[in-house]
């Protein structure tokens, strides 16, 4: 991610490390997730992550002449409400790694992991509400982060779905406007807010959406064809795990063969791949993807944005753009 967004991350983890409680049975569960606890409650590896959410919450309050101390603790909030929407994720997808360690449900337990998340999203809450607004801004940011929060759940519901039926790219970009859109949406809706623009918050929000569904097309790709040596994974790991994504619901809808092949268990990845080689699936849904960024910069040249963070947004995008992990 651009180090035009290196400047958030010390401020965001040192609100986030006043949000993790020092002892007692929530430490570790809380603050495990997050990096900063060990899984006997120790110190952890520190917080990973590219701090997206956070960063563009608090871009978006300084772009609009805000104070950053304004935003700071909605930025948290914010990463907080990410970080147990993964902790849930991970148990409902039956994933064993995040950021290079067993997920929380494989160190603690499916039902401690579940606690973890809980307690995760009413620290968000609570930290939400340490915002230094006056009533009626930090009543319309509370708002738009509960707001968000349950729009990115409706959207896990909706992956879930499709994961078991299947869909096209129209269905598939509705459930990534919920799930990923909704919360990139609501970072720069609570900048807007904690600048004190809240007129311009529907803006904000819209454009954050738009960034989101480039962003789950991209990282959908990388799913597919990513670099195994940056992610992690070997190449083809959505196929393996079952996982419906962009690519696969592009070419369902033009492949009657393609549909059929990802309804058989186990799928046949090689099968797959070729085919998604022919139809040139990936080239497609990186122009897709590039058209959305596209959109959200031009989006985003309408809003009264400083200049200066005007340039560290395009360079943020393009750092997108250009990702391997």
């Amino acid at each position: 991610m651009s180090d035009a967004f290196g400047v958030y991350r010390e401020p965001v983890v040192e609100q986030l490390h006043k949000t993790v409680p020092t002892q007692g049975p929530l430490s570790a569960l809380v603050g495990y997730p997050l990096g900063l606890r060990g899984s006997a409650g120790g110190p952890g590896p520190g917080v990973g992550g590219k701090l997206l959410r956070p960063s563009l919450a608090c871009l978006s309050c300084e772009a609009l002449d805000g104070a950053l101390e304004n935003v700071l603790p909605l930025a948290a909030a914010l990463e907080l409400v990410h970080v147990f929407s993964l902790v849930h994720d991970d148990i409902q997808d039956g994933d064993e790694l995040r950021r290079g360690r067993p997920t929380a449900w494989k160190t603690f337990g499916t039902a401690q992991a579940i606690n973890a998340g809980d307690a995760l999203l009413t620290l968000a809450l609570r930290t939400a509400h340490r915002a230094p607004l006056e009533d009626s801004l930090l009543t319309a940011a509370a708002q738009a982060l509960l707001w968000g929060t349950q729009r990115m759940i409706e959207g896990q519901v909706l992956d879930l779905d499709l994961q078991q039926q299947g869909g096209d790219t129209r269905t598939y970009l509705d459930m990534a406007r919920l799930k990923t859109g909704a919360l990139l949406g609501c970072a720069l809706e609570l900048g807007a807010v904690a600048a004190g623009r809240q007129e311009l918050a529907v803006e904000h929000r819209q454009a954050g959406e738009e960034l989101g569904l480039a962003f789950q097309i991209q990282d959908d790709m990388l799913g597919l064809w990513g670099n195994p040596a940056k992610t992690g994974k070997p190449v083809g790991s959505d196929l393996q795990r079952g996982k419906y994504t962009y690519p696969l619901a592009l070419a369902s809808e033009e492949d009657r063969d393609m549909a059929q092949a990802l309804r058989q268990r186990p799928v046949d990845k090689k099968l797959v791949m070729d085919r998604l080689e022919e139809m040139g699936i990936r080239k497609r849904c990186l122009t897709e993807a590039d058209r959305r960024l596209g959109a959200v910069q031009e989006a985003v040249a309408t809003l009264p944005w400083s200049e200066g963070c005007r340039r560290s947004f395009a360079e943020m995008v393009q750092s997108l753009a250009e990702r391997e992990a």
